[in-house]
């Protein structure tokens, strides 16, 4: 997809691969889309002094920790919310131009009475994405 390196494998010590990481200041940018507060505590432990996070997900929990190494490392935290007509359109358009190229994710094509197997494998890590056609 693009990226140069991933991580977050299931089990994997995310902080302590990022502290063996490059110059072992942090990642640059951050992206989470998990929408569970523990991972936006995560994602302020990784990003570098001066980087960015960008919060995609978010869920009904309280945080509950503190947000000083926001302040700390002068973080800047931006919101991302997707869901408008605007960005759909934009989207469809990349995919219909052939600019986006969702093969190397979507790896279950189903029909609507598949829904719960596909759910339980995108949950189970046994495939990244499933999509459910009418």
């Amino acid at each position: 997809m693009g990226a140069d390196t991933t991580l977050g494998a299931q089990g994997e010590d995310v902080a302590e691969w990022v502290r063996n990481f490059g110059d072992g200041y942090g990642l640059d940018l951050v992206i989470d889309a998990a929408g569970v507060s523990a991972s936006l505590k995560l994602a302020l432990e990784i990003v570098r002094p001066a980087g960015q996070i960008t919060k995609v997900g978010w869920g009904p929990q309280p945080l509950g920790f503190s947000l000083d190494l926001l302040v700390q490392k002068a973080v800047t935290l931006q919101g991302s919310f997707s869901h408008n007509w605007p960005i759909w359109e934009k989207v469809l358009a990349l995919l219909a131009s052939g600019k986006i190229d969702l093969d190397p994710i979507i790896e279950r094509i189903s029909p609507l009475t598949e829904w719960r197997e596909a759910f339980e494998q995108m949950h189970s890590g046994a495939i990244v994405k499933g999509v459910l056609q009418p």
